[in-house]
């Protein structure tokens, strides 16, 4: 079995940037009067940086365990119940690619694997992320489900940079 999980080296810049943020709403919220607009802007402001904190927490307290027969997402803190997604009962598979760049040069990929245990979702920070979309790639094509056509070509272009990294 394969243990993959978020490493804090690639989740510290987004804890870096929500509480920098945050704080530095929050001290200019307290020279605003509170019923002025730019109040409200800043108290706005400092909610999407709190749910950036919790957000970044939740993927770092998630672990993913994949082996012969299941992929199972598992809440190393207890914050959630596992899911388990069976490889035999797999129902799609999709792969995204949300880039920060106006050329394509940088982004970052998301996969959903769906089954009947649920539905998985992991983004590219995670350790492992590439043998996780192959061996669910792998899965779906070996069970004939169809997939679509940006998870194809987001297919490609990971192997294509695996291929270039020297790691397929």
């Amino acid at each position: 079995m394969t243990r993959l999980y978020y490493p804090l080296s690639r989740l510290w810049p987004d804890h870096l940037r929500a509480g920098l943020g945050l704080v530095f709403c929050v001290a200019l919220m307290l020279f605003n009067a509170p019923v002025s607009v730019i109040f409200f802007v800043l108290a706005g402001v400092s909610l999407l940086l709190a749910w950036l904190c919790v957000h970044t927490l939740w993927r770092q307290q998630t672990e993913f365990a994949l082996d012969g027969d299941a992929v199972q997402q598992i809440s190393r803190w207890g914050w959630a119940k596992p899911k388990r997604i069976a490889w035999g009962e797999l129902r799609s598979v999709k792969l995204r690619y949300f880039s920060t760049r106006r050329d394509g040069s940088a982004g970052w990929m998301t996969v959903t694997i769906r089954g009947h245990g649920g539905k998985v979702r992991a983004d590219s920070d995670l350790e492992g992320f590439e043998p996780l979309v192959l061996r669910a790639l792998n899965e779906a094509m070996r069970q004939g489900l169809t997939l679509d056509p940006a998870t194809e070509i987001n297919a490609r272009l990971l192997q294509q940079g695996l291929n270039r990294n020297g790691l397929l």
